[in-house]
């Protein structure tokens, strides 16, 4: 990134299983202990038989949280979204400022939880006057809520790749700061559970009703989760000019497309080493930089298989790594953010999290995550992994500043 402004992160917000705010997770991680735990809540056959990432509040109980008017019809992707997202602006406290925000938000389910509240009487032809559903139901409408409640007045972008889509916005966000597009932009993502992701993943047969077990020869599948989060990226001049402490900065990125299969990695792990090595090449850092890997570890068979691989390929066989999937199950497109959130907190508070249930390395393989929580290790460089259907992959770095 010679030559090219820094892109500090200057503001975090999120919500996941492990709790509401910041402070609150880094906490939760810390403890080593899993929130994971059966569904509840949903009207649902699998209530009782299936381990998630839930978060504990009803939808009535965000919005107690939010203290905002015309929310009767949010979804509970756009609740999560507004949360993390207010979370992550506190510190802005000028109009001006304010003006000069833009918003990369990235979803995969969008509103889908509240469509399904209607299907029934859509099935039976009982049409309701309540039609706001529908406009809360696209993966956009996260966005056009947070602008319309946030008050933000620049330009707003979706991004939807799947499970990189958080990453992806991240990236987009910094590199509209490096190129002096903006000085500002708020990037994030948010994901709820739903009977529509619930039965789609049971569908592709890769959902482990126990704990998942990522990196794990045993491995069945993955954990559903919900959350989002939202960083706050600027340029490091504005910031300094403003008197904003860092948290942290993103000082690479890389996104691949290996276009292999629809929901599955490749086997040799192509597009996960070439997003690796895309990221390390464009932070002008060696693999030797990088303490930690933040990776995807879904605890399904393609990922961890072809993700190990590519880590051993960029890092060699002792590389420090592990998942935080066992904490918060898959978040889907707001995974990417989470982890880099979570990371950053590892990062100000000198611990690396352990890769809970994991016994067994994947045969032919060999690598072993972190399964300890190790504490009083100063890390520099983090690089947190997002790779989604269709073999969309992204690798960011994040470092301290």
């Amino acid at each position: 990134m010679n030559g090219l402004s820094e892109v500090w992160i200057t503001g975090i917000g999120i919500v996941s299983p492990l709790g509401i705010g910041f402070e609150e997770n880094i906490q939760k991680l810390k403890s080593g202990v899993s929130p994971l735990n059966k569904l509840t809540g949903f009207n649902s056959i699998h209530n009782g038989l299936l381990t998630v990432g839930q978060i504990p509040l009803s939808n009535d109980e965000l919005k107690d949280k939010l203290y905002i008017s015309n929310i009767l019809n949010y979804s509970r992707t756009t609740l999560l979204a507004l949360i993390a997202a207010r979370e992550a602006l506190k510190g802005i406290d000028s109009n001006e400022l304010m003006k000069n925000i833009s918003l990369v938000s990235a979803s995969t389910v969008g509103g889908m939880g509240n469509t399904e509240s209607h299907f029934s009487d859509i099935l039976k032809k009982v049409y309701t006057p309540d039609i706001d559903f529908i406009e809360e139901m696209d993966c956009g409408s996260i966005a056009r809520s947070l602008i319309k409640e946030l008050q933000i007045k620049d330009d707003f972008y979706t991004i939807s790749t799947a499970c990189s889509s958080s990453s992806n916005a991240i990236m987009m966000g910094s590199r509209f700061i490096q190129t002096s597009k903006k000085k500002m932009v708020l990037v994030g993502g948010s994901d709820s559970l739903s009977k529509f992701v619930i039965n789609g993943f049971l569908c592709l047969k890769n959902v482990d009703p126990e704990l998942c077990k990522p990196f794990d020869q045993d491995r069945v599948g993955l954990n559903l989760g919900e959350g989002s989060a939202f960083l706050l990226l600027e340029d490091s001049i504005h910031a300094i000019n403003r008197n904003a402490i860092p948290y942290a900065k993103v000082s690479g990125y890389c996104n691949v497309n290996e276009t292999y299969h629809m929901t599955g990695s490749s086997p040799e792990g192509t597009g996960a080493i070439l997003a690796m090595k895309g990221a390390l090449s464009n932070a002008y850092l060696n693999s030797t930089d990088i303490e930690f890997v933040h990776a995807h570890g879904t605890s399904t068979a393609d990922n961890d298989l072809a993700e190990s691989i590519a880590i051993k390929n960029v890092f060699g066989q002792q590389q420090l790594f592990a998942s935080s999937k066992p904490f918060t199950g898959h978040t889907l497109a707001a995974s990417g953010v989470i982890s880099s959130a979570l990371s950053i907190g590892c990062m100000q508070q000198d611990f690396i999290f352990p890769n809970l249930n994991f016994k067994t390395p994947i045969e032919n393989v060999g690598m072993n995550p972190n399964t300890r929580m190790i504490k009083g290790l100063d890390v520099n460089h983090t690089m947190i992994n997002s790779f989604g259907f269709g073999g969309n992959n992204t690798s960011l770095i994040i470092s301290r500043t």
